[in-house]
């Protein structure tokens, strides 16, 4: 525990688009003399790899025989990389603005290592040499939000917590929900029948909201939760929570509610039962010269560790996300290399999520670690 903390952070790669621009083909293994040069921690590889394994499915050998199924090994290592650093600050850093509230921290700064980078290399940046944004960086910009809603599980409780840094008092209207991760029907708009409905189970109340403090608003034992719907299990159906506040002090000014939402799986993520999504992209709009927006769409399986990446110059306004069944998210690509168009924005956007970069693990043939 400490009053501030500093310096802390997971290495990562850079984003693909900007790591291809940098390398060639030769390097696109896991463990290329390519891929070692640009990771100059001793023995980072064996390490971040290792810390995969806690709570991802690897294969059982990083090496393939074709040049295909070594490029698709580097692919799913990539995408276990970005989600690791991002997870890794997602939780320290919600660990220590809680803090806020514990009488023998009083944590009130956190000052993370490191913002951006000059190479395209591994390290510890969350915006890569050519000012992409890695997933960290949309992890850590929610963290740092005026207002947060946190949901974590400690000795089979599950907990949630609220961080405001908002200088008055106020309330907020908390939802608890299990949801479950596939089979969901999604229903048409206009048509109110529940049923096949991803969310199994809800609650709501609302809780007053400290000023510039962290405040436990919901605990309960995991098993009495699940066990309102006997048609979960902790590998088929997880906990989200949303929050909506009342905006208090200056920030009043600019909105009159500020909305958060967090995620609890209750297993490792290697042992969830998920099935491949389905996405479709809609609302498809040029806002101005430089700025485009969409709507990503995901049918009746969860994605889960969601992330785009655009081979264009610039950065989203919201990304790395858990989408449930049925469930949609409004994004735009703000350009940094000048006028774009609805159709290069489209065209140079790649989705990635737990399932497709790992879908090779979830077959029945697929070698994999448990």
């Amino acid at each position: 525990m400490a009053k501030f903390v500093s310096e802390h952070g997971w290495p990562s790669y850079p984003t693909w688009p900007t790591y291809k621009a940098a390398t060639g083909p030769d390097d696109w293994s896991v463990g290329s003399l390519g891929m070692e040069f640009r990771q100059r921690h001793f023995n980072k590889t064996a390490e971040m790899t290792n810390q995969y394994g806690k709570h991802f499915r690897l294969p059982l050998s990083w090496e393939a025989s074709t040049v295909g199924e070594t490029f698709r090994l580097w692919q799913m290592y990539m995408y276990l990389n970005h989600v690791q650093q991002a997870l890794c600050l997602d939780t320290a850093i919600g660990y220590w603005r809680r803090l806020r509230s514990e009488p023998q921290a009083l944590t009130m700064g956190v000052l993370y290592w490191q913002l951006n980078d000059v190479w395209p290399g591994a390290s510890w940046s969350g915006i890569d040499s050519a000012f992409r944004w890695k997933p960290m960086q949309y992890a850590v910009r929610r963290q740092f939000n005026d207002f947060v809603v946190q949901a974590y599980e400690t000795k089979r409780h599950l907990e949630a917590f609220v961080v405001s840094d908002m200088p008055l008092p106020t309330t907020a209207l908390i939802r608890v929900s299990i949801v479950r991760l596939t089979g969901a029907e999604c229903a048409a708009a206009g048509n109110n029948n529940t049923e096949g409905s991803p969310v199994v189970w809800t609650a709501a109340k609302r809780v007053q909201v400290p000023a510039n403090n962290a405040a436990l608003v919901f605990n309960s034992s995991v098993s009495q939760l699940f066990g309102l719907v006997p048609n979960c299990t902790y590998d088929t159906c997880y906990v989200t929570v949303d929050a909506e506040a009342d905006a208090a002090g200056p920030i009043a000014a600019q909105t009159q509610k500020l909305r958060s939402h967090a995620d609890r799986f209750m297993v490792e993520y290697k042992h969830l039962k998920i099935r491949k999504p389905v996405f479709e992209l809609s609302n498809i709009e040029q806002v101005t010269d430089s700025v485009v927006k969409f709507t990503v769409n995901v049918a009746g399986d969860a994605s889960l560790l969601t992330y785009w990446e655009s081979d264009l110059l610039g950065h989203f306004s919201d990304n790395f996300v858990n989408l449930a069944p049925c469930s949609s998210i409004d994004v735009e690509f703000k350009s940094d290399q000048g006028p774009v168009t609805t159709a290069e924005v489209v065209s140079s956007l790649t989705i990635h999520d737990l399932f497709d970069d790992q879908s090779d693990l979830y077959s029945p043939s697929g070698g994999c670690q448990a």
